[in-house]
């Protein structure tokens, strides 16, 4: 009787095992161009330790400028930031304006350090080395990258196609976590 309830229970649990999520070997990344240029519109949510922000945001990136829009969640400017060759200006709505390099602007407004430099890329799910790449999805694309220290997580494309664009982006590093839904890109 014993032996038929150990069968019994191997069977049944072994019926309600969801099968493994499809992934391609690691070595099959898909190498993806980076655009130079780029507008993309989305939401995010920032958290590090106890501090945390959200609101919507508009990215406009060239290769020598970027200019970012920040908007409360009910859709007020909250502030921009204009980055042209190195030197960035942040303006508040009050027409208070911060001119300093724009990592440390950047940061304040997330309340993180993020390395951005490598931002344009990993909004476009870039890799730089195939040993950074941890997990791909089922046609190749990215779905977790380690660098520079911060994991950065792709759950969710824009489509199937393999060509996609990220739609949503985790970023963490120890306490700091970085959540990007993209809705629009060009």
């Amino acid at each position: 009787m014993r032996s038929i309830l150990v069968v019994l229970a191997l069977v049944l649990g072994a019926g309600c095992a969801s099968p493994p999520a499809l992934m391609r070997p690691v070595d099959s990344v898909l190498f993806r161009p980076v655009a130079a240029h780029f507008d993309v519109a989305g939401r995010l949510a920032a958290r590090n330790g106890d501090a945390a922000v959200s609101g919507r945001f508009t990215w406009q990136h060239g290769p020598r400028s970027d200019r970012w829009d920040f908007f409360s969640p009910l859709g007020q400017v909250v502030a921009r930031l204009s980055n042209a060759d190195g030197t960035a200006t942040l303006t508040l709505p009050d027409g208070t304006q911060y001119v300093e390099p724009v990592a440390p602007l950047l940061s304040r407004m997330l309340g993180m350090e993020v390395p951005v430099s490598a931002l344009p890329r990993w909004l476009q799910a870039g890799v730089v080395a195939r040993e950074d790449v941890r997990e791909v999805d089922a046609v190749g694309r990215p779905r977790r990258i380690v660098e520079q220290g911060w994991q950065i997580r792709y759950p969710g494309y824009a489509s199937d196609d393999p060509d996609a664009l990220p739609r949503i982006i985790e970023l963490s590093r120890g306490d700091a976590h970085l959540k990007l839904i993209l809705d629009a890109w060009q």
